[in-house]
């Protein structure tokens, strides 16, 4: 995984509580508490799962609870910050999603090891969309927070659920 998704988690710990949760997540994690990621660098998945459970641990924040954080953070904060074109592209967060596997393609068709998910899509009706999660690292489990964050920034009502690999959206 790209080391812009910790980077991302690093400012959401910090800003949200402090740089002593954020410290105390890594060395939770086993790793040096002054350890810094660069956005480009690979780190190991199975290392950021590990990661994702200390942050938890160390916010008492459920699982659930922090990727839904991290997905309205991502989707609302750190995102719009690094890739405002892409954000400024969509006027509504059904056009976004509907560029996201384009976005994913164009952002990292230069990186050697980037290997982001991909989405099929598929229209139960004009207000249902289902986006099939392709990746093998099996993290679908963070769209629904990064999919409501989206609905946040661009001002809609989103309700997301997933069923297996697949995301299921209801534009309200």
């Amino acid at each position: 995984m790209k080391g812009t998704i910790l980077k991302c988690m690093e400012e959401l710990v910090t800003s949200r509580f402090d740089p002593t949760t954020w410290a105390e997540s890594l060395k939770k994690a086993g790793l040096s508490e002054h350890r810094m990621f660069s956005t480009m660098e690979d780190v190991d998945d199975a290392q950021v799962v590990v990661l994702m459970n200390a942050i938890s641990e160390s916010t008492s924040l459920t699982m659930d609870a922090f990727m839904d954080a991290f997905g309205t953070y991502w989707s609302t904060v750190y995102a719009p910050g690094i890739y405002k074109p892409f954000f400024d592209r969509a006027k509504t967060a059904r056009e976004f999603l509907l560029a996201l596997d384009e976005i994913h393609t164009v952002m990292t068709k230069a990186m050697k090891s980037a290997r982001p998910p991909h989405f099929q899509y598929e229209w139960k009706d004009e207000k249902h969309l289902v986006m099939h999660y392709k990746s093998h690292r099996g993290l679908v489990a963070l769209m629904p927070g990064l999919v409501r964050g989206l609905g946040k920034y661009y001002k809609e009502n989103l309700k997301v659920r997933t069923v297996g690999d697949s995301v299921h959206i209801a534009f309200e």
